[in-house]
C-alpha cells in the first residue's frame, strides 16, 4: 500500500505506531512481524477519525470505529445505495464506519480488535534504535525512510508532499 498524498494528520497514535511497526517490521526478515488480522485490510483504520485536506490519493480503504462516518472528513464522501459503504474520489477502495449498514458494524469492531492486539504487541517491543526512534523528526515524516523497525511518537503526525 502506498503512503497518502497531501496533507494529513493522524491524530490515534496507537493505530499508526501500530500499523507503522507491522508494515516496517514485516520487511524484515529477522524481525519477527505483528499480525495486523483484519485490521491489515486497511490502509488508514482510526478510532478517533480521519481528516485530509484535498486533494489526497489513498490506495486502500479506510475506516473508523466506534465513532460514526462523520468523523471522517475533507473526501467529500458518496455512500453506496448499499449503505455498507462510502466511496471517494481521493481514495482508491471504500470508507467505512461503524454507523453504516450490517454487516459493516461488527466488521469494524473485528478490524478495530485486530488492531488493539497488533498494537498491544507493537508496544511492548523495544525501540529499534532506542531514543533516536523516538518522536522522530517531531512528527514532520513526509519524504522519510524508515528501516524496519519500532518507533514511537507521543504527538500528532504529519505527513504532506
Amino acid at each position: 500500500r502506498s503512503l497518502p498524498r497531501g496533507r494529513h494528520t493522524i491524530k490515534n497514535m496507537a493505530v499508526f505506531k501500530c500499523i507503522l511497526s507491522a508494515l516496517v517490521l514485516a520487511t524484515a526478515a529477522a524481525i519477527e512481524p505483528v499480525i495486523l488480522g483484519k485490521a491489515g485490510d486497511f490502509a488508514i483504520l482510526a478510532k478517533t477519525g480521519i481528516s485530509t485536506v484535498p486533494a489526497s490519493a489513498i490506495t486502500g480503504h479506510i475506516g473508523v470505529s466506534p465513532i460514526a462516518a462523520s468523523a471522517i472528513t475533507g473526501f467529500n464522501l458518496v455512500k453506496d445505495s448499499s449503505d455498507k459503504f462510502s466511496t471517494s474520489s481521493q481514495i482508491t477502495g471504500h470508507a467505512y464506519a461503524s454507523d453504516y449498514a450490517s454487516p459493516t458494524p461488527s466488521e469494524m469492531t473485528t478490524a478495530i480488535s485486530a488492531m488493539e492486539t497488533a498494537y498491544n504487541d507493537a508496544a511492548v517491543r523495544a525501540l529499534t534504535n532506542g531514543a533516536s526512534s523516538l518522536n522522530v523528526k517531531a512528527g514532520l515524516i513526509a519524504g522519510e525512510t524508515f528501516k524496519a523497525g519500532v518507533y514511537n511518537w507521543g504527538s500528532d503526525i504529519s505527513i504532506s508532499s
